[in-house]
């Protein structure tokens, strides 16, 4: 049987290979070797903290280091990994985790940003993010801004101490209606400001009245009138947040999404298609919600079951054979005991598992996940082939609340250079929109419900 698709692995601190790369802002370079956690899965937790205490001095007298700690115990914190590295110089580097327990599956325990300050995985997307630039770095939280001068002060007290004077003067412009567009010095990270900067420059250009155009046909829909100005600014902090990268909060409580990635790459989201088909409903838009009627089908289970629950659910609808609550109860043992081989496995679970490379020898694999992901990239592929999903999805977004804005930069010698905003509303989403059953479901986790993604 020809192999259709690779079941991918999860990237957390559990989740990494050795030989993978992490560096610091002074350029210093580490190479992942493992991660070692106590006490074992089957034990879960010390006795007490004295206990783990013992066990720990004992772990770093074995391995002539002492461990940097990235959050601190609490009453109930009687486990503990280690992340080992090697520093590149004959040493090691030791970062420690504390942890409630231990257990088979450690996968989504510890994310690659639990680290110590200053250090950041080595990927091309994390050496982009190293700088620091995005919203995750500079306003750190999902609290509401009331107005542009708190969003510049908070931006003036996260951002690295050299670049900070030039980044909240950009900012005041923008918020001023009076823009400054060069980046002194900055030409090497002229995409970092693009892409992430960019993120918190654009709702502070609205507000500021920089950007035009159909923003304004937006602003006079979506925000009943009011002034931008007059409306709250928020940033979600997840990285993943699809499509849009913050919102801004008008007076009649609209919440309007600015999406800086629009377009042909972006990615969707059960909530996006879902808040979409609620706001058609809301006003009474029969003739969208007739379009969109398969994809909204889909959609609602997505949106309201659990990332668990919803492809068993979507496979029972689309009648996929075996899949069905006997097959969510086979996963939810297998997963529960650390199963990692297929000795026993249903006929259906062998059958899903078919259709997959599947790579029992990969860290953190559980056969239950292994699984579950094959029924997630299965079903997927099942709602894929109606071609009344995309139409209805394309639909829903193209009439959602959100604006797309793109920013445009240049370098000119030493320094970035920002050129101007561009507005596009209604949004104008285009392409084929596929769910995507790879994205959140791996061999090792569920990291997500199932996503959606243009191709």
């Amino acid at each position: 049987m020809r192999l259709q698709h690779i079941l991918l692995e999860a990237k957390g601190i559990f989740g990494r290979l050795a030989g993978d790369k992490f560096v610091n802002a002074t350029g210093q370079e580490a190479e992942f070797i493992r991660v070692d956690s106590y006490p074992e899965p089957n034990t879960a937790q010390f006795d007490n903290p004295e206990q783990r205490d013992e066990t720990l001095a004992q772990y770093e007298q074995d391995m002539h280091g002492k461990i940097v700690w990235t959050n601190s115990p609490n009453a109930g914190s009687l486990a503990f990994a280690v992340a080992v590295l090697d520093n590149m110089d004959g040493g090691v580097i030791l970062w420690g985790r504390y942890l409630q327990k231990t257990k088979h599956d450690m996968m989504s325990v510890w994310s690659n940003k639990d680290i110590p300050t200053g250090w950041s995985l080595a990927t091309k997307g994390a050496i982009k993010m190293q700088v620091g630039y995005d919203p995750q770095n500079l306003i750190k939280t999902e609290n509401v801004f009331m107005t542009a001068a708190q969003v510049i002060d908070t931006v003036g007290k996260n951002a690295p101490p050299e670049v900070a004077p030039v980044l909240t003067d950009i900012l005041y412009g923008l918020a001023t209606g009076q823009p400054r567009t060069v980046f002194k010095g900055m030409a090497d990270h002229m995409e970092a400001l693009r892409d992430y900067f960019g993120e918190i420059m654009q709702p502070v250009a609205l507000e500021g009245g920089v950007i035009l155009g159909q923003a304004e046909e937006a602003r006079k829909v979506l925000a009943g009138g009011a002034e931008w100005s007059q409306c709250k600014m928020m940033w979600p902090m997840s990285m993943n947040a699809a499509l849009c990268d913050s919102f801004l909060i008008a007076p009649n409580g609209q919440e309007i999404g600015i999406s800086s990635k629009g377009g042909a790459g972006a990615k969707a989201s059960a909530k996006n298609l879902h808040d979409a088909y609620l706001k058609a409903e809301k006003e009474g838009n029969t003739d969208l919600i007739e379009t969109a009627k398969y994809c909204i089908t889909v959609v609602k289970v997505i949106a309201e079951q659990t990332a668990k629950a919803g492809p068993i659910t979507l496979g029972k609808m689309l009648q996929i054979p075996g899949v069905d609550e006997t097959l969510g109860a086979e996963i939810d043992n297998y997963i529960n005991t650390g199963k990692r081989d297929f000795e026993g496995v249903s006929p259906t679970a062998r059958a899903l598992l078919g259709n997959f490379k599947v790579n029992n020898e990969v860290k953190g694999f559980n056969t239950g996940y292994a699984i579950m992901a094959a029924v997630a990239k299965t079903v997927a592929k099942a709602i894929n082939k109606n071609p009344e999903f995309a139409t209805g999805a394309i639909a829903l977004l193209n009439q959602s609340s959100i604006i797309q804005i793109y920013t445009s930069m240049v370098k000119k010698g030493d320094d970035a250079v920002l050129k101007d905003f561009r507005a596009v509303y209604p949004p104008n989403f285009e392409g084929h929109i596929l769910v995507d059953g790879g994205k959140s479901y791996y061999s090792s986790r569920i990291g997500g419900k199932l996503a959606f993604s243009f191709g």
